[in-house]
This record gives structure tokens, sequence and C-alpha cells, in this order.
């Protein structure tokens, strides 16, 4: 049940870039109001269920707190930057380059979580970086035309919400064993909101654009990560990671079906790498 769980909330985060292609808004809006709605979902949920209250009674110093606080910041820009590649570049693009986390991670671990760098890290990093530069130089897998300068832009907006996400991650394992997923999701959510306002106040939205929020801020933002974070009860870490490779393979099916992106072949040689590159990471960690 707990793999079950986990694909499926994997596959539901694979369809984000259909949303973002759907709604008719400025990423800052789109993120601003799917944090929104979670938000005051996961407020709800902490508020009735006792959490929050078990959550501010809780002993944690302020090094927790601030860690706590830089989640949402890093949260930011990973969003922006995924949304950016998504609307740029083709959907596999924009995936693939993101799985570039793992090894961004592998990297910045010994210097913020005390971990050891391993040769295999490095095979990862030039791997990686390798099938990053045959994405770049791929083309248009229809026309045969090289990828524009919007295209190429795309593709390391990717890459670049790949290494916000390694930070993301890196912020979560420090302050995991102190806070509740639930709680640190919301205070993710709300804090993000919050910082957003400003910039979303001359905004109208429509009635065609309010139900993919709705469908964002409860299901992509809220159930998914709560499947998630429920399959970890039976299944392994590493497993989990490995089976968050179903992502890209969704992601690039789903695009088909939607908007006919068929990935050029250098794009799928260097998303192999890339994903090859994540794999050899959680492999050394089994």
């Amino acid at each position: 049940m707990g793999h079950f769980k986990i694909i499926t909330a994997i596959l539901i985060w694979s369809s984000l870039g259909i949303f973002i292609r759907k709604v008719d808004l400025p990423n800052v809006g789109i993120l601003f109001h799917s944090c929104l709605i979670a938000g005051i979902l996961q407020f709800i949920i902490i508020s009735t269920t006792g959490l929050l209250k078990n959550e501010i009674q809780g002993k944690n110093n302020k090094r927790d707190a601030l860690f706590l606080v830089l989640v949402p910041i890093s949260f930011i820009a990973n969003s922006l930057f995924f949304y950016y590649a998504f609307r740029n570049t083709t959907i596999a693009n924009a995936v693939l380059t993101h799985y570039t986390a793992p090894v961004f991670v592998a990297f910045m671990a010994p210097f913020f979580l005390k971990e050891n760098i391993r040769k295999t890290t490095w095979a990862a990093i030039v791997i990686s970086s390798a099938g990053l530069w045959f994405i770049l130089q791929g083309a248009d897998s229809e026309t045969a035309i090289p990828l524009s300068s919007s295209e190429k832009m795309g593709i390391i907006a990717g890459a670049l919400s790949g290494l916000a996400y390694a930070f993301l991650i890196v912020l979560i394992r420090r302050i995991a064993s102190c806070y509740s997923s639930l709680f640190i999701t919301f205070i993710q959510n709300g804090i993000v909101a919050l910082l957003l306002l400003p910039f979303i106040l001359h905004l109208k939205i429509t009635m065609q654009v309010l139900p993919y929020l709705i469908i964002m801020g409860v299901v992509h933002s809220t159930l998914a990560p709560l499947l998630y974070v429920q399959g970890f009860r039976s299944v392994k870490a590493n497993e989990a990671a490995i089976l968050g490779y179903c992502e890209p393979v969704g992601a690039t099916v789903l695009a088909f079906l939607f908007f006919r992106e068929v990935p050029g072949l250098t794009a799928l040689l260097g998303g192999a790498m890339i994903l090859l590159s994540g794999y050899l990471i959680l492999r050394v960690k089994q």
C-alpha cells in the first residue's frame, strides 16, 4: 500500500506542467493562489487535529525556526524556475533537468549536513553535466530546428529549479526531526503566500482558471504530499526516491497526450544521463 501511495503522489506531481500551461496567469499568481488554497486547507487540518497546538508548544530552538523560515524562500525559487521551464521548453525537458536535484544534494551534503562526499558523487556530477549539455544541444523533434534562446533559457531554468530544490531538501532534512511534515508544509505555503501577496494585488482571477488553482492547491500541494509522507511509513527512503523516477515518464506521456510533445533523441539521451546520475547517488546510499 505504501508503494501505491508514493506512486500516486508522484503521478499527481507529473501532471503539474499541464496545469501550468492551462492557467492563464503569471507564474507568481499561480504560485500564490495554489499556496494560499493549500495553506488554508492545511490550517484547518492541523487546527482540528490539535497538531498546531502541539507544534507551538514544542521545544525547538531559534536555529530550527530559522531553517523553517528559509524553507519557503527555497520553495519560491524552486517553483518559479520550474514554472518558467514548463512555459519555455518542453515538459519533458523541464522535468528531466529538474532531476539534477539529487546530484546537487550529494554535492552540498558535506557542507550542510556533514556527510562525506564520495567518488560516485563526482562521477554523477560529470554525467549529469554532460546530460544537461546534450539537452541544450537538442533540436525540435518534428522540425529539426535548433533550440531557440528562450527554449535554452527554459532548460537552464529547469536545472536551476533542481538546484533550488536541492537546497529545499537539505533544509527539510535539518528540521524533519523537529517539526511534523504537515506543519512544515503549512508554514511553507503560508509564508510563500504572504511574501507574494504584494505582487498579485493587481491580478484578476477568472472563473476559467479558478478550478485549476483549486485542484493545484488541494491535490498537488496537499493530497500528494500527504500520500507521499504516509507512503514512507512502509517504504524505505531509497525505494521512494527511485520510485520518483516515474515522474519524468509520467510527465512525458502526459505532455504527448495533451500537447503532442515528443522529445528529440538528444533530449532523451541527455535526460537518461541525468536520471542515471541521480540513480548512482541513490544506489550508493542503499
